[in-house]
C-alpha cells in the first residue's frame, strides 16, 4: 500500500469514525478494506463474551451484508454481452466459450477459460473474468490461480452497486479461497481471507468465528487483529476493542488505524482525554495536513 492509499483511507476513517456508531444498526457499506491486490493473472476469548463478540452488526467496518439471493451468471454474462460488448468482441468472447463448450482435452478446455478470463478482465468485467480463471483454475488444481480468481471477485464486488451482483461475487470468492485452502491447507493469507469472506458473503457469524480462532492462533498477524478491533468497536464493545487495540500496539505501536478505533471507543465511554492523545499521535503517524485538518474538527466535536 503507497502512501497515498494509506492518507486516503486515514482521512476517511477519520471523517467517518463517528459515523459509524451513530446507531446500532449500521448499513451495509459498498466497499470492505481488503489487503492489497494486484490485478494480474497468475469478542475475545473462548469465554461467556465469546457469543456476544460474534454477532457484531454488518457494516463498512465490518464488511459483513445480509445475504440476498445472488444473481445468475448466465443472466449477468448475456447483460453485460447486450449492452456493452461491440459485435466484435461479443464474437470473440462467443468463440472462446465455444471452444471451452467443445474441448475435450482438459488442456484445451484450460486455455479456453483462461482465454476467457483475460478477456473479460482486459474489457474491465473483473467478477465476470474471475468466473473463468476459477474454472481454469480448477482444472488445473492451481493454487496461484484460484486465489487469482479470489481477488478479481473482490474487485467485481467492489465495482457493483447491485446486491445480487455483489453475492454472485461473494460467494464464488468463498469457493475459490475454500479451494486455495484445499491444495494448500498451510496458506495463512487464504485462511484469513476467507474468514473475511464469509463475513462478505453474509455468513458473519461463521466467519467471525473463524476469525477469530485465527488470531488466536496468528497473535502477531495484524491484519486479524485490526479487522477483529474494528468488529469490536462497531458492535459497540468498547472495552472489547481497548484490549484488541493494546495487543496491536504492544506489536506496532504506529499502527494508525489501531489508534482511531481505540480512540473512538474510549470517547464513548467517556474517556475523552485518552481518547483525543490516540487521535492526537494518529496525527504524528500521518503527518497529512488534511488528515490533521480533518482529525481536529472531529476531536472539536466532543472536546470540552
Amino acid at each position: 500500500m503507497n502512501s497515498k492509499q494509506i492518507t486516503a483511507i486515514a482521512i476517511a476513517l477519520a471523517a467517518a469514525i463517528g459515523i459509524y456508531l451513530a446507531t446500532t444498526n449500521v448499513k451495509p457499506g459498498k466497499e470492505q478494506e481488503a489487503h492489497a491486490g494486484h490485478d494480474h493473472a497468475p469478542g475475545e476469548g473462548h469465554d461467556h463474551d465469546h457469543e456476544q463478540e460474534s454477532k457484531p452488526a454488518a457494516g463498512p467496518m465490518a464488511g459483513g451484508a445480509m445475504m440476498v439471493k445472488a444473481a445468475s451468471f448466465d443472466s449477468l454474462q448475456a447483460d453485460v454481452k447486450k449492452r456493452l460488448l461491440s459485435p466484435q468482441v461479443k464474437a470473440e468472447i462467443e468463440n472462446f466459450e465455444h471452444k471451452a463448450t467443445t474441448a475435450t482435452d482438459p488442456k484445451e478446455k484450460f486455455l479456453a477459460y483462461e482465454s476467457l478470463g483475460k478477456r473479460w478482465q482486459a474489457i474491465g468485467q473483473k467478477g465476470i473474468a474471475a468466473n473463468y480463471f476459477a474454472k481454469a483454475g480448477d482444472l488445473e488444481n492451481s493454487e496461484k490461480i484460484m486465489n487469482f480468481a479470489a481477488h478479481l471477485y473482490e474487485e467485481g464486488m467492489k465495482a457493483s452497486e447491485d446486491p445480487a451482483v455483489r453475492q454472485l461475487f461473494a460467494d464464488g470468492k468463498v469457493a475459490s479461497l475454500n479451494k486455495v485452502i484445499n491444495i494448500n491447507p498451510a496458506n495463512d493469507t487464504a485462511t484469513l481471507d476467507l474468514a473475511l469472506a464469509m463475513i462478505d458473503q453474509g455468513d458473519v457469524m461463521n466467519g467471525v468465528f473463524k476469525l477469530r480462532d485465527f488470531a488466536e492462533q496468528n497473535p502477531k498477524n495484524l491484519r486479524a487483529q485490526v479487522t477483529l478491533g474494528k468488529m469490536a468497536l462497531q458492535s459497540r464493545q468498547f472495552d472489547k476493542a481497548i484490549e484488541r487495540g493494546k495487543i496491536i500496539l504492544a506489536i506496532d505501536k504506529d499502527n494508525f488505524e489501531t489508534h482511531l478505533f481505540m480512540g473512538e471507543a474510549y470517547k464513548e465511554m467517556g474517556n475523552t482525554e485518552k481518547a483525543i492523545e490516540l487521535f492526537n499521535q494518529a496525527k504524528k503517524i500521518i503527518k497529512n495536513p488534511d488528515f490533521a485538518k480533518e482529525m481536529d474538527a472531529y476531536i472539536a466535536t466532543f472536546k470540552k
